[in-house]
């Protein structure tokens, strides 16, 4: 019986894609050549890297910079393009009101999650909703490492026999596999190819007013 979900947040309870592009053409202007498709694209190591590796890679001697240029422009303008996915506010109030306790376990950083679940466009505060947030800073591995959830269930005080995290990746899936919770995809997220190439090995749910059904002992 499920009695807590952890969630992903970029991908699988919001869409910051533009958000994130927006904001790394802004940093990095000039883009330097032969990013310019990749940003375009939104692809590969854009939405997989931590930012501050991006920039790292990307930019050099100009890193620090960006970086700063990069989180002003999202907390000034960029977040304006986060937008939450239909029907996710709604998800997390049934389940809620089924009696589960709910938290946040992302790779992104405290101070722009915590921006984004209380002013994400289209929706109220949801920050409330959540027991426990783990982000960047409270680990020094990071997903697909499963320290980053088993730091969450420590903090919450959850057994993970008891908890399913929810993500849209692979990486979420290898993070949760390996620290003993069950796994639900979110297949409305980034990668759906990827995870319905796992099927049947992995429960995908196609949309958020899905996910309950597919948790261990939901209906």
């Amino acid at each position: 019986m499920t009695r807590a979900v952890l969630f992903d947040l970029d991908g699988t309870l919001v869409d910051s894609r533009p958000a994130i592009l927006d904001c790394y053409r802004a940093a990095l202007e000039p883009i330097p050549q032969g990013w310019e498709s990749l940003l375009e694209l939104g692809l590969g190591r854009v939405m997989r890297w931590r930012m501050r590796e991006v920039m790292a890679e990307v930019a050099g001697e100009r890193a620090p910079e960006c970086v700063s240029r990069y989180e002003r422009h999202y907390l000034e303008d960029g977040h304006r393009k986060v937008v939450l996915y239909q029907g996710a506010a709604d998800m997390l109030d049934a389940l809620r009101g089924q009696g589960l306790r709910l938290g946040i376990v992302t790779n992104k950083g405290r101070e722009r999650t915590e921006h984004d679940l209380r002013n994400v466009h289209g929706a109220r505060d949801l920050l409330p909703l959540f027991d426990v947030v783990v982000t960047t800073e409270d680990t020094v591995e990071r997903k697909p490492s499963p320290e980053p959830i088993l730091h969450g269930l420590r903090r919450a005080g959850w057994s993970a026999g008891d908890c399913a995290y929810v993500g849209d990746g692979p990486h979420d899936a290898e993070a949760a596999i390996a620290a003993g919770t069950a796994f639900v995809g979110a297949g409305w997220g980034y990668y759906p190819d990827e995870l319905a190439s796992a099927r049947p090995a992995l429960a995908v749910a196609a949309a958020p007013g899905d996910l309950a059904g597919l948790l261990p002992g939901g209906r």
